[in-house]
């Protein structure tokens, strides 16, 4: 089975009757890939990663993570999948507020108990996105562009094998968003990390090695 992530006819629909938003999907993403899910509004991408990532089930189809079936794991293994190994980036960063930068990129592991082991890569990540007069900070002192960047710190933390992320640069401003991609392809080739995000915007999807397509439901092209 392939180690990376394998979507076998997965459709998604909601309502009755059912309105269907992913028909039949199948595709892989191989270890240490970079993927842009690119389509218009509506089309499909973010269900489909949410999907890809657990976060979200189908309503017919499998998907498999690392060999894993995320279709049929209990949510106690899925859970302990997504504190160990996979990493979420959202269009709104949904830090603490009563958290400091820092206590915010350190929460993932200190839930898991590993907030020592944790620290030193916590500062070197404040350092790589250019945070650090921001650790003691609160994300009410921070700007947009801050805040989105500890909330993929955050994601980092625990160096996840698997990160996604949903229109990452939804909120920022180009210089913002511009960083952030360049923080992604850095992460990618030198860490390894297989990374699936969702995007509108062209330009980004560029910076991915391999962009699926997406129209009303269904993969349409893969360049």
């Amino acid at each position: 089975m392939n180690e990376g992530i394998v979507a076998e006819n997965l459709v998604k629909s909601f309502g009755d009757p059912p309105q269907m938003i992913l028909k039949d999907i199948s595709m892989e993403i191989e270890v240490g890939e970079f993927v842009a899910l690119i389509g218009k509004s509506g089309s499909g991408k973010s269900t489909l990663l949410y999907i890809l990532s657990g976060l979200d089930e189908p309503t017919s189809g499998k998907v498999f993570l690392n060999g894993l079936d995320l279709t049929s794991i209990d949510s106690k293994t899925i859970h302990k999948l997504r504190n160990e190994s996979l990493g979420f980036v959202f269009q709104f960063h949904y830090l603490l507020s009563e958290l400091t930068a820092f206590e915010n990129i350190t929460m993932p592991a200190r839930k898991q108990n590993q907030l020592k082991k944790a620290e030193e890569y916590a500062m070197h990540l404040l350092k790589e996105f250019s945070l650090l007069h921001c650790k003691n900070k609160l994300p009410s002192q921070m700007s947009g562009g801050e805040q989105q960047r500890v909330a993929i710190a955050r994601a980092l933390i625990q160096r996840p094998k698997f990160l996604f992320a949903d229109e990452p640069t939804g909120n920022l401003d180009t210089a913002n968003g511009d960083n952030v991609m360049e923080m992604f392809k850095k992460i990618n080739k030198e860490e390894g990390t297989t990374i699936l995000f969702v995007t509108h915007d062209l330009d980004y999807a560029k910076a991915a090695k391999k962009r699926v397509h997406m129209q009303d439901g269904e993969i349409y092209k893969i360049d």
